[in-house]
């Protein structure tokens, strides 16, 4: 399939000469800015060549008017610009605006060029690939109510790529799955998705590293610093760990937020960028605003669209499914042959403070393992030692509180989860109470609360649990 070039010029005799001398690409014409315009709307295109100069009664340079507009919603495609201007402050003030190379129609070379168009063409491709394999490794996997909720709002707010998106949960959930998961799904897919670590910048270099620093801006500023403000240009920006900055910087991200300007350290002059901000943290931040640490505006700014991601111990229904996913990732192709009976118990049963991170480091540790120990399979012996320690995970009493002020669908959730401990305990005690409740270190009383609150707000689950409504006497 030939790659597809648009030519923003008025000029017949250049547009003729690129047909016959480089036939291997398919042209489309466009001889204003208003067909440029339309053109670019429709259709999309490997490379763009725009002439400076589209009105021959005049000698303003038009041409210039539109690198910006066009690089902002198209920052992958690569722009040539094309003149007949010999200055060379023309071309420089060009390639500040945006454009990727320049072409002097009087000294233009055929073979040169099309060497040069077909390496920009390819460098394109490779970087949507790119693009498509970051999210592909991304999967957000898990069908649990609450993540299958998750995802249809992700997906919701994918259909409007202004809002600024409020990503919350403990370390290792997957806040930044999340974000490629909405980037996967936006209008801005095939541009470019930024993931910053705000924790992992200098506070001395956090300014320059975010919008950009002129060379000589500051001690050691020895070349000009693009910023990942502008590098997410017509993309979307991820800001992992938002509470670690300080409030001088919160005000210049607030700032952008409201007018959607920068301005870049050594330059006073505003720039104005097309980039979706997405913000996550695992801190609190309300709390933190109460303490003075973080600007309160900035907070109301951006809590509107709020998602929060549940830790794993919550959601033990996603637990095989990133397991199974991760293992395929590996090169295996059969997770359930792998991997024993006694270690999918014990991986089920586990509570997994550090989330996701921890169980993909678990898995990585498990095969480790049974390869050191030349064994067939992933047994009881492969795993990590947290993990043989803890044959039963006890019910945590933060899983009970957490339950109250949430959806129907995740008291359904948490409900299962506590419920299905219980009925694990009373099957391997035979239906003794007491016994049940010391193997879940709880009293009688909390276990029998526990099922009573569970059978009441969600019944239509209790026929999942046979021996809790044998036990108890629940549903007649």
């Amino acid at each position: 399939m030939k790659s597809n070039i648009l030519i923003i010029d008025d000029e017949p005799d250049f547009n003729q000469k690129l047909r016959i001398g480089m036939p291997g690409f398919d042209y489309t014409k466009a001889l204003t800015i208003e067909d440029a315009n339309r053109h670019l709307k429709v259709n999309g295109y490997n490379l763009i060549l725009l002439d400076l100069n589209l009105d021959p009664t005049t000698n303003e340079l038009e041409g210039l008017d539109l690198i910006k507009p066009i690089k902002d919603k198209h920052p992958q495609t690569p722009l040539v610009i094309v003149t007949s201007d010999e200055k060379i402050e023309t071309v420089v003030t060009a390639m500040k605006l945006g454009a990727d190379d320049f072409l002097r129609k009087s000294n233009f070379d055929i073979l040169g060029w099309q060497r040069k168009f077909e390496l920009l063409i390819e460098n394109q491709t490779l970087n949507q690939k790119i693009t498509r394999l970051e999210s592909k490794q991304s999967t957000f996997i898990g069908n649990s109510p609450k993540i299958r909720e998750i995802k249809k709002t992700l997906k919701i707010l994918a259909d409007n790529p202004d809002v600024t998106v409020f990503i919350t949960g403990e370390t290792g959930v997957g806040k930044e799955v999340a974000a490629r998961y909405l980037h996967q799904h936006s209008k801005r897919c095939n541009n470019p998705f930024v993931p910053v670590n705000l924790s992992a910048i200098q506070d001395s270099l956090i300014e320059s590293s975010l919008f950009g620093h002129k060379k000589g801006a500051f001690t050691g500023a020895n070349y000009e610093r693009e910023g990942f403000f502008r590098k997410a240009n017509g993309g979307i920006l991820f800001l992992d760990e938002i509470a670690e900055i300080k409030p001088e910087i919160q005000v210049k991200i607030l700032r952008f937020l409201e007018s959607k300007t920068i301005q870049v350290v050594g330059d006073e002059k505003d720039i104005k960028l097309n980039v979706q901000i997405i913000i996550a943290t695992n801190k609190d931040l309300k709390t933190l605003v109460s303490a003075g640490k973080f600007r309160e505006d900035l907070y109301y700014r951006i809590k509107n669209f709020h998602i929060e991601i549940p830790p794993l111990r919550y959601r033990k229904n996603d637990v095989n499914d990133i397991l199974a996913d991760y293992i395929s990732r590996l090169g295996y192709k059969d997770h359930d042959r792998l991997i024993n009976q006694d270690v999918k118990e014990k991986v089920l049963s586990y509570d997994w403070p550090g989330n996701i991170r921890e169980l993909k480091n678990a898995v990585d540790y498990m095969v480790l393992r049974q390869k050191i120990q030349n064994k067939a399979i992933i047994d009881s012996d492969c795993l990590p030692e947290e993990i043989q320690r803890r044959q039963n995970a006890p019910l945590r009493k933060d899983v009970h509180q957490y339950a109250d002020g949430l959806n129907n669908s995740m008291k359904n959730e948490i409900a299962r989860i506590e419920l299905s401990y219980i009925q694990e305990a009373l099957k391997k005690t035979s239906g003794q109470k007491q016994k049940a409740a010391q193997l879940l270190k709880m009293t009688l009383d909390d276990m029998r609360y526990r099922v009573k609150k569970y059978s009441e707000y969600c019944p239509e689950i209790l026929e999942d649990y046979p021996d809790i409504k044998k036990t108890y006497k629940l549903g007649g």
